[in-house]
């Protein structure tokens, strides 16, 4: 089964925003993703088997991109704790590669559970 979750006007926070920072302001930045995925993700099936993880990056007008691999830290631990992945290990989750488009500043997510 395959879900779609599009969410405009975000990304998830990228990895060089939270290490080097304060631990407090790191902190912030997980929690308010946390609580964006949990609000886009409340009506949908919680995980209950090994899913792959899609992420789609759009950049508005003159941004640039982090690295691929930045997004996926506080976007991972998001998906456990709203229940859409059952843990960030290799065991539950396959993750694809980060694809970028260019448009309206915007992130999709799309999860397929994995038989």
């Amino acid at each position: 089964m395959q879900k779609i979750i599009n969410i405009p006007n975000w990304h998830p926070t990228p990895l060089n925003k939270l290490i080097g920072g304060h631990w407090g302001s790191a902190g912030k930045r997980k929690k308010a993703d946390r609580n964006l995925i949990t609000c886009y993700t409340a009506r949908l099936p919680q995980a209950s088997m090994k899913r792959r993880v899609t992420l789609t990056i759009t950049l508005g007008k003159g941004q640039r991109g982090c690295d691929p691999d930045a997004y996926w830290k506080s976007l991972l631990d998001a998906l456990v704790h709203a229940g859409q992945l059952v843990d960030d290990s290799p065991k539950w989750v396959e993750l694809a590669p980060v694809i970028f488009n260019r448009g309206q500043l915007a992130s999709t997510i799309m999860l397929e559970d994995i038989v």
